[in-house]
C-alpha cells in the first residue's frame, strides 16, 4: 500500500516554518551523461529533439545519434585546444546544432554558456555583450554560419572547428560546472549562474520523485522556450534525458501559428504541456473555436505544467472549462500543475504534489530540499536550500556570492504563503515579489521599481505615486495615486504620450484607474518611511486589479 505524501514542517531557531517534502530524494547520484549514455543503448532509434527543417517537415536527432555526434564534436574541440574546465559560449539558437554543443561540452567537462542572442547581433563590442563576455571569459564562441561575429572573425561556426576523431567522454564530479546561465536582469544587470553536475542530477530526480509519471511513460513535449534560458535550455532538455523523452521544437506561440502548433501537437500527440500562460490562452482560444481539432491534438495530454506566481482568474477558468470539455467527451482527465523555481536552483525549487486547485500555487518544496518562510519587510520570505543550489554568482570580477542567510538559504525576495487548497491540503502559494518585479502572460518580465520611478518622473505633479500590477495579464495597468483635482482625461493623455514613447508589452500602461481609498499603516500598506508598499496594496486590492486588468473597469490608454 503506498503512503499519502506529506507536506513536513520544523522550526528554526528564529522561529521560521521550514517546509520540506516526506518524498525521498533517489537517483541524485547518477550523472546526466550516464543518463544519456543509458538511453542511447536503450532507445537508440528514439528521438531525442525535432526542429522544423525550413521546408515543411521536420528533421530529427536519435538518442544514438546525438550520443555519437557529442562525442565526434568533443574530439574536435580538443583538437581546438580546448581542455575540461574550459567555458565555451554559444549564440547558437535552439536547434540540433545547439544540443549537440551541448552534449559535447557534457561529455568533454567544458562549461556550456547559451548567451542572450540580442547583444550580439551586430558584433561582441556591443557594450552588454563585451560585459557578458567579461563574465564568461570563454575560451572559444560559437555562432552560426553567416552570423555577425562569425564574419568579423569574433566567432567560428561548428563547421570550421578542426577535423578529429571522436573522443573518449570525460566524466566529471558532482561539484564541477557544466553550464552557465544568467539571470533575468530584473533588479540589476543580469549575473551568470554556474550550474554544477549534481544541481542537474538532483532537480531531475526531485522532479521524478515528485512527478513519478515522468518514469511511468517517457515524456512527449513541444516546447518553444528560448535556450539561454535556465528553464528552455537546461531543464526542459534535460528532463527529456533523464526519462527518455522526446523534445519537439516549435516556433513561440502566436495568434498567427497556432494552426500550425495545433498541426504538430496532432503529428506528434505531446503528453505534457510546460509554458507560460499566453500559450494557455492561445490554446484555450483555440479550443473555443475548434474543440475537435484540438481534442484531436491533446488526445495524449495527460498534464499541463505552468509557473505558479501569475494567472488571471479569467484564464483559470477557461482551463477548468477546457478540461471538463476533454473528460466529458473524450473521457480523458488531464491534470493541472505548477512550480516556482529561478535561475539559481537550476530552475526548480516548489513543484505542485498533485492537482492544483487554483492559480498562484507554487506547491512543495522539491524532494530532499528545504523552503524556510522567513519574516522579511512584512512578508515571509521564501528562501530555499538544498543539493540543486548553485555555488555563487559570476560578475565581472569573478565569484560572488549568492544572498544567503546565516543558515545557508537563499534568499529569493518573493513572498510565499502557507495555506490550505480546496481539497485540504497544506501548499506554499505565491505572496508577490518583495523586490516588486512580475512577469506578464508572455513571460516577460516588468521591471516595475524603475519602471514606477520613471512614469512618477513623467507624470510629475499630476501623481503623488502609483502602483503597477498586471501580474499574469497580457499588459500593464497602474493603480494612481493622483494629486488633488487631477482629472483623469489629463492622466491619460500624459500616459498616451508615455506609450508612444514607450510601446513595449512591459513598458506601456494599457489601462489606470485613480485610487478612491487612502493606504492604511494598519494594513501594512504604507511603511515605517511613509511610502507605499506595492507588495501589500497588490495583495490588499487584488480584486481591484483583476477588474483592471480584465478591462471590467478604468479607463483606457490610447
Amino acid at each position: 500500500m503506498s503512503i499519502e505524501p506529506q507536506l513536513l514542517s520544523r522550526l528554526r531557531p528564529d522561529g521560521s516554518a521550514v517546509l520540506s517534502s516526506s518524498l525521498q530524494l533517489n537517483g541524485a547520484e547518477v550523472d546526466i551523461a550516464q543518463k544519456l549514455r543509458e538511453q542511447a543503448t536503450r532507445h537508440p532509434g528514439r528521438p531525442l529533439l525535432t526542429e522544423p527543417d525550413g521546408a515543411g517537415g521536420r528533421r530529427s536527432l536519435s538518442y544514438a545519434q546525438a550520443l555519437a555526434e557529442a562525442r565526434a564534436l568533443h574530439g574536435r574541440l580538443l583538437r581546438r585546444g580546448l581542455r575540461p574546465g574550459d567555458r565555451i559560449g554559444s549564440l547558437l539558437p535552439a536547434g540540433i546544432d545547439a544540443l549537440r554543443l551541448r552534449l559535447a561540452c557534457l561529455l568533454g567537462g567544458f562549461v556550456h554558456t547559451s548567451l542572450p542572442p540580442h547583444p550580439f547581433r551586430v558584433s561582441v563590442a556591443d557594450d552588454e555583450a563585451a560585459r557578458l563576455l567579461r563574465v564568461v571569459r570563454p575560451a572559444l564562441l560559437i555562432a552560426p554560419a553567416g552570423h555577425a561575429p562569425v564574419s568579423q572573425g569574433e566567432a567560428v561556426a561548428l563547421h570550421a572547428l578542426p577535423a578529429a576523431p571522436p573522443a573518449e567522454d570525460h566524466d566529471g564530479a558532482p561539484d564541477d560546472w557544466t553550464a552557465i546561465f544568467f539571470t533575468a536582469g530584473s533588479t540589476g544587470a543580469s549575473k551568470g549562474v554556474p550550474i554544477t553536475r549534481a544541481m542537474i542530477a538532483s532537480c531531475q530526480a526531485g522532479c521524478v520523485a515528485a512527478w513519478p509519471f515522468l518514469a511511468e511513460r517517457p515524456p512527449v513535449l513541444i516546447d518553444w522556450m528560448p535556450w539561454n534560458h535556465v528553464f528552455g535550455g537546461l531543464d526542459n532538455i534535460f528532463k527529456m534525458i533523464w526519462n527518455g523523452g522526446t523534445l519537439h521544437l516549435a516556433p513561440p506561440p502566436s495568434a498567427a501559428g497556432m494552426d500550425a502548433m495545433l498541426h504538430l501537437m496532432t503529428d506528434e500527440q505531446p503528453t505534457l504541456f510546460i509554458g507560460v500562460p499566453l500559450g494557455l490562452k492561445l490554446l484555450m482560444e483555440a479550443h473555443e473555436a475548434g474543440p475537435a481539432h484540438v481534442a484531436r491534438a491533446c488526445a495524449a495530454l495527460t498534464h499541463i505544467f505552468f509557473a505558479g506566481a501569475a494567472m488571471e482568474p479569467s484564464l483559470w477558468q477557461r482551463l477548468q472549462d477546457f478540461r471538463a470539455d476533454m473528460q466529458a467527451r473524450h473521457g480523458q482527465w488531464i491534470t493541472i500543475l505548477s512550480g516556482y523555481g529561478a535561475t539559481e536552483a537550476a530552475s526548480t525549487m516548489c513543484l505542485a504534489p498533485g492537482d492544483i486547485a487554483g492559480p498562484g500555487a507554487l506547491g512543495w518544496p522539491l524532494p530532499g530540499h528545504e523552503v524556510a518562510l522567513v519574516e522579511t519587510d512584512g512578508c515571509l520570505e521564501i528562501r530555499f536550500r538544498g543539493l540543486n543550489l548553485a555555488p555563487c554568482y559570476l560578475g565581472e570580477d569573478g565569484i560572488v556570492p549568492l544572498p544567503l542567510d546565516e543558515e545557508g538559504f537563499y534568499r529569493t525576495g518573493d513572498a510565499g504563503l502557507l495555506t490550505e487548497d480546496a481539497a485540504g491540503r497544506k501548499m506554499l502559494r505565491f505572496d508577490g515579489r518583495i523586490s516588486e518585479d512580475f512577469k506578464l502572460a508572455s513571460g516577460i518580465k516588468v521591471r516595475s521599481g524603475l519602471l514606477r520611478g520613471q512614469l512618477l518622473r513623467k507624470l510629475g505633479p499630476l501623481a503623488q505615486d502609483l502602483v503597477l500590477g498586471g501580474a499574469g495579464s497580457d499588459g500593464l495597468v497602474a493603480l494612481i495615486f493622483a494629486a488633488p483635482a487631477t482629472c483623469e482625461e489629463t492622466l491619460a493623455k500624459t500616459l498616451h504620450d508615455w506609450n508612444r514613447e514607450n510601446p513595449g508589452s512591459s513598458t506601456a500602461i494599457r489601462r489606470f484607474a485613480l485610487a478612491r481609498f487612502t493606504p492604511s499603516v494598519e494594513a501594512g500598506e504604507v511603511s515605517a518611511k511613509g511610502q507605499l508598499v506595492q507588495s501589500r496594496i497588490l495583495r490588499n486590492h487584488a480584486g481591484l486589479f483583476v477588474e483592471l486588468a480584465e478591462g471590467r473597469m478604468g479607463c483606457v490608454v490610447g
